[in-house]
This record gives structure tokens, sequence and C-alpha cells, in this order.
């Protein structure tokens, strides 16, 4: 009962958290607006002493033999700056025109997207939890591409219709993981965009292939996704550029073996392709989440 209650009270201040922070986005200049909610992160550094102590657990773990220790508090730092930085546009997503949007976003490689969507057998856009993927999704949606996202649902209904309802408004799909393999197929062979990503440890089919130099269970879905409908694997993220603006880097499309018993080097190749996105900026992939849990004993005790 005293768990109930602790849960429910829980989610009710993540929620009105989370619609207070929307609120305060929409009502503050850009500039000003970022800013402040880039200290809002340093806070959370600060006060959030178990995802601190995640993200600096895992910045050891990987790069504990080239960084010092000040150097990876640092990164981790950042990693939350950024992220609270991101959660600003990403909060004000579906009050912005796409000419607004547009103004934030340069792109490289979208004829890569291009020319894949051409073949009629849909994309598979490859992204992890690195830069601002709502932005990402949002920015093609905005731009008048068919874009579904595979999506876990949210415990907290309230909270589930708030991010799901501010997709939809930009005109995002959303898929919901635990039951949308058949949706997923669906948009894939109607020759559309389907993003997912495959940068955590989750309860879904996986194998272990090398992540930032570690074993890290991956997902399997992407490859699997492709193999069954011929949809190519473009990998792109939208990293954040120092003034502010995003970035986003499309890749070609990954060259995969096509073959089920080849499974765990194609999944390898997706992997390396999200790895590379992180190893450009480290401060800018989200470290709080325990990505090695399935293959370390007692890393996060």
């Amino acid at each position: 009962m005293f768990k109930r209650l602790r849960r429910f009270f829980a989610y009710r201040m993540v929620y009105l958290g989370a619609r207070l922070l929307m609120v305060l986005a929409r009502a503050l200049p850009r500039r000003l607006g970022r800013s402040i909610f880039a200290k809002l992160g340093a806070v959370a550094y600060l006060v959030l002493a178990k995802s601190r102590k995640i993200a600096l657990a895992n910045l050891r773990f990987i790069y504990g033999s080239a960084f010092t220790d000040k150097e990876i508090r640092r990164i981790a730092l950042r990693a939350f700056e950024n992220l609270a930085r991101c959660g600003y546009d990403v909060a004000r997503l579906d009050s912005i025109t796409p000419e607004g949007i547009e103004s934030i976003v340069t792109v490289t490689g979208g004829d890569h997207l291009d020319a894949a969507l051409a073949r009629g057998r849909g994309v598979i856009a490859l992204t992890g939890h690195v830069g601002n993927w709502e932005l990402l999704a949002a920015y093609w949606s905005m731009r008048g591409y068919p874009v579904n996202v595979l999506a876990t649902r949210m415990k907290d209904a309230r909270l589930e219709r708030l991010v799901s309802g501010m997709r939809r408004r930009v005109g995002l799909k959303v898929i919901e993981r635990s039951a949308g393999l058949k949706e997923a197929l669906r948009c894939l062979r109607r020759g559309e965009i389907l993003g997912i990503l495959i940068d955590q440890d989750t309860a879904v089919d996986s194998v272990v292939v090398d992540f930032l130099g570690r074993p890290a269970k991956t997902a399997v879905g992407p490859v699997k996704l492709a193999l069954h409908t011929g949809a190519a694997v473009v990998p792109l993220a939208a990293l954040e550029n120092r003034d502010g603006t995003y970035h986003i880097d499309i890749k070609a499309p990954l060259d995969l073996n096509g073959d089920q018993s080849q499974l765990a080097d194609d999944v390898s190749k997706c992997s390396k392709a999200v790895e590379a996105y992180i190893g450009a900026d480290p401060t800018q992939w989200v470290w709080m989440h325990k990505r090695w849990k399935s293959v370390t004993s007692g890393m996060y005790a």
C-alpha cells in the first residue's frame, strides 16, 4: 500500500513538473529559456544522486583510462545540462512553425534519406538517445515526410498522453513498442520512415555486441525489420551546435549482410553507426541509463 502511494505521488510530481516546464519553455525567449533550462540540468545533476551515480559509473567504465576523474565529472555535468537544453526545445515543439524549426536546423546527407525513400520499401531511421532525438523526428515530420516512431509506453497514463499528444501534434505517428511489430511492418511496406533508437539495454530481443569498446546487449529489431521488408537502415542524429542550433547528419544506408545467420554482425554495424555520433561529442548522450547492466555484475550497486 505504501509503495503504491509513493509511486502515485512520484508520478504525479513528474507529470506536474513536465507540465510546468512546458509552460515555462513556451513563455521564455529561446536564448534565455535554454540558459535557464541548462541551469536546471545542473541542479538535477546535483540533486538526482542515483542518476548522477549511474552516469559517472558509465563514464568511468568507458573513459576511465582516458580521462581524469575531474574530466569525467565535467562530461557528466554537461550531459545533464545538454539534455535539459534539448528539453527546452522539445517542450515547445508543437508550438513552433515549420519555418521556426528550419531556422535552428541545418542538414547534411538529406539526399541519402530521399534516395532511400525513393526505393519504396521504407526507411528505418536509426539513431540513439544522442543530441535531440525528439526534434530530429519532428523536423522531418514537419517538412511533410511520413514519420513513425517506435516508443515504449510510459507507466503514468497522464505523462504518456502529454508526450504522445505532443508527438502527434507535430505530425508523428506513435507505434507502441509492446504491440507495434505489425504496424511497424505496415508502415515500412507503405514506404514510410520508422524511427528506432537502439542504444539502451531493454527487455527486447537482443544480442551482445561491442558498444563504445565494451560488450553491450543491443536490440535486433532494426535488422530483423530490414530483413523482412527490404527497408534501408539509415543512421542519423541531430547534434547541438555551440551556438544553440542543431545539425542533422544523415549517413548512407548501412550495407547489411541481409542474412539471419549473420544477425549479430549486422546489429554490430547498427551499434557502431550510433556509437560514432556519441564519440563525436560524449556530452550529448544520456549516460544516466544502465547501458551495461546485462553484461556486468555490481557495476551499478
